[in-house]
């Protein structure tokens, strides 16, 4: 009564899995750290970058309807090992909180470890200014001694376990929700350490 007919698709799934998946690189690339570099200033270690944020239309959505979004930079110093995953010496985080006030028609940035705020007209003047971290004191350069090799690495991440919970949960099933840039590393060259 009923004839099977063979599944002609199925040539077709591996490029539609293919799509998916760039699909989904494309909306994590919101953020990027673009440059990043360090010195060593009166026996600091000195970090500087710049992170680049193109956010996804529901984030700017949301901060427009006065959401606070939390993002932080995280900035590590590692050491090589042969047989086991690299330690962390050291690991220090730059985190900011923007919230669009619509009264004043201005984003506020908050810099929790200054504790000072600044306000911006337009969410672009906003995003750069939270995208610039110049000569931030990562620990003592005595913390690299001569037997090992070290490297600096930076990343940008929206902490979404701050979100508010009906945005919290979204940000469970989709990137959208959880932008995070990808590790930038830099050798670190012992200059008279």
């Amino acid at each position: 009564m009923f004839e099977r007919k063979p599944l002609r698709s199925i040539k077709w799934w591996p490029l539609l899995v293919l799509l998916l998946l760039s699909a989904q690189s494309v909306c994590a690339e919101q953020l990027q750290v673009s440059r990043f570099f360090f010195d060593f200033v009166s026996g600091q270690i000195q970090v500087s970058c710049q992170i680049d944020y193109e956010l996804d239309e529901k984030i700017i959505l949301a901060l427009e309807n006065g959401i606070v979004m939390h993002f932080q930079t995280t900035f590590e110093l590692l050491r090589k090992r042969n047989f086991f995953p690299d330690k962390v010496i050291i690991s220090s985080s730059h985190n900011f909180d923007i919230k669009y006030y619509a009264l004043l028609k201005q984003f506020i940035v908050r810099e929790s470890h200054l504790r000072a705020e600044h306000s911006f007209v337009s969410l672009r003047a906003a995003l750069a200014f939270m995208g610039k971290a110049d000569k931030l004191s990562l620990g003592y350069q005595s913390s690299i001694t001569e037997d090992g090799d070290y490297y600096l690495q930076a990343r940008a991440r929206l902490l979404n376990d701050e979100l508010p919970l009906p945005l919290r949960v979204q940000s469970y099933f989709t990137k959208d929700w959880r932008p995070v840039s990808n590790w930038r590393v830099i050798e670190v060259i012992k200059d008279g350490a």
